[in-house]
């Protein structure tokens, strides 16, 4: 337990670091918006607020891209393979690392979020007339709290199924790349990449056509129960991919110099 600990507070660390760096981006990117419209005399108290929603995706993704990097460079690389310790336990603590990571970015875009909604209050109820009133109409036709509860599993579960996706295609073409001449990699990559496109856009779909269902569901006070049958499935595929993982990492996959 103490080395898997230590482990995963080392794999955590640059992360940490990496996702920090990405909120300081964003806030000084928040900074020197705010700046420009205040030149051109058209600040107001909601700016923040618009300036906030209008582009907390891109570190939403930037984040999800770099500690997917970290995944693979981690179970590749000599240093952490050589560690004394099961593959399928360093699997585990890597997608941990990044998952924590990456939740605690969440949870910093939604201070982010708190504090320009506090800050634009008073000229948001003018922007936004009657959707206090809507919004305790729609609670009261729906559980908003299951709602984003099953918000929640839905985002943490594509993450994984995203990570072990992109780890079963690296492992995968990194071990066929070990048995082939080097010409019949490049085609073997090609067309395993080919592959993991289209399911990357069938992934992209069923999670685009989730999150609509969820919103149908809400707008229209119907029940959510119907999307934990597509939660059992995400959860039954990442563990598939995660097992297929963890037996070619042990079994095809050669650790790299650092």
């Amino acid at each position: 337990m103490t080395k898997s600990w230590a482990l995963f507070k080392k794999l955590s660390w640059p992360r940490f670091v990496l996702m920090n760096w990405v909120v300081a981006f964003e806030l000084l990117m928040l900074v020197i918006s705010g700046l420009w419209q205040a030149i051109r005399g058209d600040f107001h108290a909601y700016t923040p607020f618009f300036t906030l929603c209008g582009f907390m995706m891109i570190p939403l993704v930037v984040s999800l891209v770099m500690l997917a990097v970290k995944n693979e460079r981690t179970t590749m690389t000599e240093t952490y393979r050589l560690i004394p310790i099961s593959d399928w336990k360093l699997y585990l603590l890597n997608l941990g690392a990044s998952l924590i990571n990456q939740i605690y970015l969440w949870l910093v875009q939604g201070i982010l979020f708190g504090i320009t909604l506090l800050i634009g209050h008073n000229s948001l109820e003018k922007v936004f007339n009657g959707v206090p009133e809507g919004l305790s109409q729609l609670n009261s036709e729906v559980n908003l709290v299951q709602f984003g509860l099953t918000a929640i599993v839905v985002g943490i579960l594509s993450l994984l199924l995203i990570w072990s996706t992109i780890s079963l295609v690296h492992f995968v073409t990194n071990a066929a790349s070990s048995f082939l001449p080097r010409f019949r990699q490049n085609v073997v990559n090609v067309i395993i990449y080919i592959i993991v496109m289209a399911i990357a856009i069938r992934l992209v779909s069923a999670l685009i056509g989730g999150l609509s269902f969820l919103s149908s569901q809400a707008i229209n006070g119907g029940v959510i129960d119907n999307m934990w049958v597509g939660i059992a499935v995400m959860v039954i595929v990442t563990l598939i991919e995660g097992a297929l993982n963890v037996w070619i990492l042990s079994k095809w996959v050669e650790p790299k110099l650092d």
